[in-house]
């Protein structure tokens, strides 16, 4: 599956990004900042220390900021084979809730501030994936630095998917560093397969389902290697 082509003027730009790489560096972690350490250091998801597995309050300046969140969402509904569905999930999220996940690799934790008032189809797809554990050991297949880091692919070279694919919905956004969205290969072929922007990406068209925002651990992000492994994802709801 195809995720965001880097625009021209942005593969002009590569050589000034690369020189620009440690001020982004700089840049990611002092907004992340003490979110992005907890994080890493307690798998909290962004948030103030707890018990491993317990509730936790996410740190950031999204959404999420703030508010508390439950223990990780148990598996629902999970198929045989994890990573192969025979059609998309039916709605399992509350839409009038938010939901925290954290991407944990060995590099740290990364937390994305799911908001289902983007786009709550493809929240709610992250949301059964990740609870039922597809994400879990998959790669980070794709990265361009100064643009994304791109992972959710079985196959672990873009062409992999969970087995269905679902419709687009409007993109109520920008991408701007440290968004969430999906990757594609068209109109309405929306699958497993994520990126996040790890620069401002303001001139790509909106065509790829914004669902969120990284919320903690964004100096993690840009981080992320090509073959970087998510070792797991977790999924809380708001309390």
């Amino acid at each position: 599956m195809l995720g965001p082509s880097l625009p021209p003027a942005r593969r002009f730009a590569l050589a000034a990004l690369a020189c620009c790489t440690a001020l982004l560096a700089a840049c990611g972690s002092s907004s992340s900042g003490s979110s992005s350490s907890s994080s890493s250091s307690n798998g909290g998801g962004g948030g103030s220390a707890a018990p491993a597995g317990g509730p936790v309050t996410a740190s950031g300046s999204t959404p999420c900021g703030g508010k508390s969140f439950g223990p990780p969402l148990a598996p629902k509904d999970a198929p045989g084979d994890v990573h192969r569905y025979s059609a998309a999930p039916a709605m399992q999220i509350d839409s009038s809730k938010l939901y925290l996940a954290t991407i944990s690799t060995a590099k740290g934790d990364i937390a994305l501030c799911l908001q289902p008032s983007l786009a709550p189809n493809t929240v709610n797809n992250f949301v059964v994936l990740a609870r039922n554990h597809f994400f879990d050991g998959l790669s980070f297949h794709r990265v361009v630095a100064g643009f994304v880091i791109q992972g959710g692919d079985p196959s672990g070279n873009g062409s992999g998917g969970p087995g269905y694919s679902f419709a687009d919905e409007p993109v109520k956004g920008d991408y701007t560093q440290g968004c969430v969205a999906m990757a594609n290969a068209g109109p309405n072929s929306n699958g497993s397969q994520f990126f996040v922007c790890i620069a401002n990406d303001t001139t790509l068209p909106k065509q790829y389902n914004l669902f969120g925002a990284v919320t903690g651990g964004m100096d993690v992000a840009l981080k992320i290697a090509q073959g970087d492994v998510m070792k797991s994802v977790v999924v809380r709801q708001q309390s």
